[in-house]
């Protein structure tokens, strides 16, 4: 969270209604940095009022507020994108199960299904490991001054690999609070953010940047928590189940030299 954003917290939302007359509700999302109630226009309004009234530089908050209208704006698209299925589609589904069920009748008539399934050898592998843990043995016994020979065997414990145990790779991050988060998949360099209250399971093979509007927030890397308490923006790379908190030059660095 920017200086500026912090000075307006401490002022309180009250106070600010008082004397811009922004509602209450909308000052107290702006300073929680979410922004799912607004439009865009609303968003932009709102924010100019702030910044003249107590002469602040809000900019820091206003690419936030842009970013996740962006974001919105580009997946409305997308879902647009989508063409429905035709009823041609449908026609050449039913045609190829008609051609499948007479492919399938042919095989019966010609009876193709009959004939025999050639025998396959016999694995005698287990066989020989089973005859290894047998041991032959010869007993001499004397009976009436003659001495008989016994074969006996003596069967040897089969050793036992005992199972690798392996661990699941987990990655989830939990809040009881509103918070903007932005993620990105340092590979692709591909962006995601949202408003999210709850938990957000993220893929624990990739690498990740994230950036969070406040810092009140636990993660599960492999079910181990970790607990953050901060007002502030906070930010964060994620790789091979290592967690670790980084400052704005190193997430600019590692963002191919963006911001975001």
């Amino acid at each position: 969270m920017s200086e500026e954003l912090h000075k307006l917290q401490r002022i309180g939302a009250q106070k600010i209604y008082e004397k811009t007359h922004i509602p209450i509700q909308h000052i107290q999302e702006i300073l929680q940095s979410n922004f799912s109630s607004f439009s865009r226009v609303q968003f932009l309004g709102f924010l100019s009022i702030l910044e003249r009234e107590y002469d602040q530089d809000l900019s820091e908050h206003k690419e936030f507020g842009l970013n996740y209208f962006n974001e919105l704006d580009k997946n409305s698209s997308e879902s647009l994108a989508i063409s429905p299925k035709t009823k041609s589609s449908k026609k050449i589904f039913y045609i190829v199960i008609v051609i499948a069920l007479f492919i399938f009748a042919l095989i019966l008539k010609f009876g193709v299904l009959t004939q025999e399934i050639p025998q396959k050898e016999v694995d005698n592998t287990l066989i020989e490991d089973v005859k290894k843990t047998i041991e032959p043995k010869v007993l001499l016994v004397k009976e009436n001054n003659q001495t008989i020979e016994l074969n006996t065997t003596v069967e040897k414990p089969l050793e036992t690999k005992k199972p690798k145990i392996e661990v699941v790779k987990s990655f989830k991050i939990t809040t009881k609070s509103k918070v903007w988060f932005g993620y990105i998949d340092v590979l692709t360099n591909k962006k995601r953010q949202k408003t999210f209250k709850g938990e957000i399971d993220l893929d624990p093979n990739k690498k990740w940047l994230l950036l969070f509007g406040h810092g009140f927030i636990d993660m599960y890397v492999n079910g181990k928590q970790v607990k953050f308490d901060s007002r502030d923006n906070v930010r964060f790379v994620y790789e091979n189940g290592e967690l670790r908190t980084i400052d704005k030059r190193e997430f600019k660095k590692l963002n191919r030299g963006s911001r975001w």
